[in-house]
């Protein structure tokens, strides 16, 4: 009798567990949110794949196992500079509302077509790209004759998104412009688009940022993931 209430407890015990894993599901993250101005609160992941040599094929083999291949993720920056205020600029370009707005920043999720021409902005220097395996961060910088804008990034793979984590820095004369610090999730087929709205009825070099994040595959081809096929 006693063997059997055991047994009882104990399938009570692992149904109890069972439906804390499967209804305990952290909450959605918000699809634009502001982090703190500081470095980036990241670590890298440490998957032993990418530490061993291409010659061992068998202990290759044995991680690819456990861990699975490494996942690529690709990020195309455009920094760039406009001269018109901040309603010229969301009216020419469509915008709307932006999804976060705080300290001087508006941010908006938009379709890739945005990435063709953004009207009422120039672009500055050359469009950057970097490519790292999911969970590593990175950076990227460009100049020009007066300006530095460098970014810190971080992204992990959703299955409908890029988590995207980064840090904008723009600086001049040994002296910082300007700082913003987002972390979004980006849909297939969109980019993050970061402005500058301070001063928002003053026509003046405000700067803007255009940011990418794909999954890539050996050859540097996007991988089109299921949810974004139908992606405005």
């Amino acid at each position: 009798m006693k063997r059997k209430r055991l047994i009882i407890l104990v399938l009570l015990l692992l149904s109890g567990v069972l439906l804390f894993v499967i209804f305990d599901k952290p909450p959605a993250l918000a699809s634009v949110m502001f982090l703190p101005p500081g470095p980036l609160a990241v670590k890298n992941d440490l998957n032993p794949y990418r530490l061993i040599p291409v010659k061992w094929a068998w202990l290759q083999r044995i991680c690819l196992f456990f861990w699975g291949r490494t996942r690529v993720i690709t990020r195309s920056f455009r920094f760039m500079e406009s001269s018109e205020t901040v309603a010229s600029i969301v009216a020419r370009n469509s915008l709307g509302q932006a999804q976060a707005e705080s300290n001087g920043l508006a941010v908006w999720i938009v379709p890739e077509a945005f990435l063709e021409r953004p009207k009422g902005a120039a672009t500055i220097g050359s469009a950057p790209r970097v490519t790292t395996c999911e969970g590593m961060q990175a950076q990227v910088m460009t100049t020009d004759n007066v300006m530095a804008y460098s970014a810190d990034l971080f992204s992990r793979l959703g299955k409908e998104t890029v988590d995207l984590s980064t840090r904008l820095v723009v600086t001049s004369a040994a002296q910082t412009n300007f700082v913003a610090a987002v972390r979004a999730q980006i849909p297939q087929r969109h980019a993050l688009f970061v402005l500058d709205v301070r001063h928002p009825e003053s026509p003046t070099n405000r700067m803007a940022f255009l940011i990418t994040a794909d999954e890539v595959d050996a050859a540097g081809n996007i991988i089109p993931r299921k949810s974004g096929k139908n992606a405005d």
